[in-house]
């Protein structure tokens, strides 16, 4: 399985692979251990869950820091 929230997908923190399996049977939850299928390292959903908000928050500050620096964008005065 790959872990994805729209285009962003969690990577194993020590192979950059992308395909995990749950390693017991049941329903996937937050506290579930997911093995990552190129080097089998075991990570909890939780965990690549938060890669990816973390990713999210990245790539919101970047595009909030390209909309600062376009030339021409009227600024607020300071108060």
């Amino acid at each position: 399985m790959i872990v994805r929230i729209h285009d962003i997908s969690a990577h194993c923190p020590s192979c950059g692979g992308e395909e995990f399996e749950q390693t017991s049977a049941g329903p996937l939850r937050l506290p579930s251990e997911l093995k990552c299928l190129s080097c089998g390292m075991k990570s909890r959903y939780l965990t690549l869950l938060d890669q990816i908000g973390e990713e999210a928050i990245r790539r919101a500050n970047e595009a909030i820091d390209n909309l600062k620096n376009q030339p021409g964008r009227p600024r607020k005065p300071p108060a």
